[in-house]
């Protein structure tokens, strides 16, 4: 089965995909010039927005290697990789914030940690994702081996996780410059060589994402909203370099939409995949229980279910019914007009039978060859007659011409009830119903007869 990730985008999700990048090309204009503009400073948010992108990142980097792990595409597994990069990225920048668990930030973090953590951030998340497009240029669909997937996991999410721990002790403990400087007055953007590289990563990985693919398949398309998402959150952030500015708050919102696209994505396929899981569930069980070429129930269900009946209705002290149908003359039928035919004479008749029971308790199950047998709980003997003589007339009904004497098909039915103080078991039920079968085609067939007194004990 293809995964719900690979799959080419409909039209109409499509056009949803380019009306949230309108959306946020529309917020992008509008909060660019305003960027530097300071608002009220609102504490818990920087911390909220980075426990929002941490938890998130984590889920796309579980799911994302989920996903490389059962179907063994290394570009998911770069892509969890680059998740798992920024997932541990924005968590040690949360914990070496200034001013967030202490005035300086933890683990003897220097006035410029917390802002190259960010840098790396906001670089290596873009770099990852292009590592994962040249991943799927050289791989294409092409699976790796189920041997290697292991050390693949270990390569495409354990090394970004590697690579950023790295880096984040090298702008603790490496005695770094500032990252970036003040814009000065009537300054747009930042100019520092660190943020135009990052600036220029963010570019580049919303490219290679948009040309790579065309942008043809769901993955694509969601993964150029995350893109686009990250480069917004990385202008914004260079066009104010203030907290609590404008551009600042609103960067702060998109740094949380690049992994939640991702996340909600890879969510809504696992709900699908339930949902397929589910109706592939039921179609089994409905397989388990039907009968192939009719579509009632078969015998396995009826021996399973004919015994529950019978010992609820004994419980209950009430009447339990059994009717027997068999299909006169049937193999004159299949041995003049064949077996195909035969078999369509049979589903017709099985569909006939069904539409006589009207409660939902009630239910026929093809009990052999051309034989069937109708369950009816809370059934008397007279009830039980009136519906096999119904269900006769139904098989009359169908006019299905047949070289017997009767010249069309006809069935014979007997029938059988429980009494309420009796205690026998749903076999002599069985053969009491056998029974007035054999007498009704005995009889001369196409008729209805009823368990005998003496038989059965019923009154």
């Amino acid at each position: 089965m293809d995964s719900f990730l690979t799959q080419r985008a409909s039209r109409t999700q499509t056009v949803v995909v380019g009306l949230t990048a309108l959306l946020i090309l529309l917020v992008f204009a509008i909060a660019a010039p305003r960027a530097a503009e300071p608002l009220r400073a609102v504490g818990p948010f920087m911390p909220m927005c980075a426990l929002t992108v941490f938890t998130t990142a984590v889920i796309a980097a579980f799911l994302l290697a989920a996903q490389f792990v059962a179907t063994r595409q290394p570009m998911l597994g770069a892509l969890g990789g680059a998740y798992a990069f920024s997932a541990l990225a924005v968590a040690v920048q949360l914990l070496t914030f200034p001013g967030i668990f202490t005035s300086t930030g933890l683990f003897g973090a220097g006035p410029y940690t917390s802002a190259w953590i960010w840098i790396f951030w906001h670089g290596g998340f873009p770099l990852f994702v292009i590592i994962s497009a040249l991943i799927r240029a050289m791989f294409g669909h092409t699976p790796v081996s189920a041997s290697d997937v292991g050390p693949w996991t270990w390569s495409l999410i354990g090394g970004p996780i590697v690579l950023c721990a790295g880096l984040c002790l090298f702008a603790l403990y490496g005695g770094l410059p500032p990252a970036f400087h003040p814009l000065e007055r009537n300054q747009a953007f930042a100019l520092d060589p660190a943020a135009l590289v990052t600036w220029a990563l963010n570019v580049t990985a919303l490219l290679v994402v948009v040309m790579s693919g065309r942008l043809r398949v769901l993955l694509d398309q969601w993964l150029m909203i995350a893109m686009l998402s990250c480069f917004v959150d990385t202008t914004l952030n260079f066009m104010s370099m203030a907290r609590f500015s404008e551009g600042w708050y609103i960067a702060r919102i998109f740094s949380m939409l690049a992994p939640g696209v991702v996340v909600g994505l890879l969510v809504w396929e696992v709900c699908l995949l339930y949902r397929r899981l589910f109706d592939a569930h039921a179609s089994l069980l409905h397989a388990a229980v039907r009968d192939a070429l009719t579509g009632v129930y078969n015998r396995l269900f009826f021996e399973a279910q004919f015994p529950k009946e019978f010992d609820r209705a004994k419980r209950a002290a009430q009447p339990l019914s059994l009717v027997i149908v068999d299909v006169d003359h049937f193999k004159q039928y299949n041995d003049t007009f064949g077996h195909l035919k035969g078999d369509r004479c049979l589903t017709a008749v099985a569909r006939a039978l069904a539409e006589v029971l009207l409660r939902p308790g009630d239910f026929v199950a093809r009990y052999g060859g051309e034989e069937f047998a109708i369950v009816l709980p809370e059934t008397d003997l007279l009830g039980a007659s009136e519906i096999a003589e119904r269900a006769r007339q139904a098989v009359r009904g169908l006019n299905l011409e047949t070289p017997a004497p009767a010249g069309h098909v006809t069935i014979s039915a007997g029938c059988a009830s429980t009494v309420a103080h009796e205690t026998r078991l749903p076999d002599d039920l069985a053969r009491a119903a056998d029974a007035a079968l054999y007498r009704a085609k005995s009889a001369g067939r196409n008729r209805t007869e009823v368990a005998e007194v003496r038989w059965w004990g019923c009154s």
